[in-house]
């Protein structure tokens, strides 16, 4: 999921953008929090489906769920192996997801 997760922070990041050329009169507090609260929004979004698709990896056959992952996001097969990891956490997965 860390390449989900990546990919979705640099959703956020282009939107964040957009928003700042559209609403350049916003102060530095604002923006701020805009961009938490989007931030926010995909973190809660993402988590249940990166907490099952490290359950699901895991388990025998696992690999076709990361290759489902891949091919509907269209994800970097490089990154989508990194699901299966077992030394990466969910606190380090969540913590590459933001802006």
């Amino acid at each position: 999921m860390v390449a989900l997760r990546a990919m979705a922070a640099d959703v956020v990041a282009g939107e964040i953008a957009r928003l700042e050329g559209r609403l350049p009169g916003l102060d530095e507090r604002q923006r701020e929090e805009v961009a938490q609260t989007v931030r926010r929004v995909v973190d809660k979004l993402l988590h249940a489906p990166t907490v099952r698709i490290k359950q699901l990896a895991a388990e025998p056959g696992g690999a076709g769920y990361a290759d489902a992952l891949r091919t509907l996001f269209d994800l970097d097969p490089e990154t989508v192996a990194s699901v299966s990891r077992a030394d990466v956490t969910d606190a380090d997965i969540k913590n590459r997801g933001r802006v």
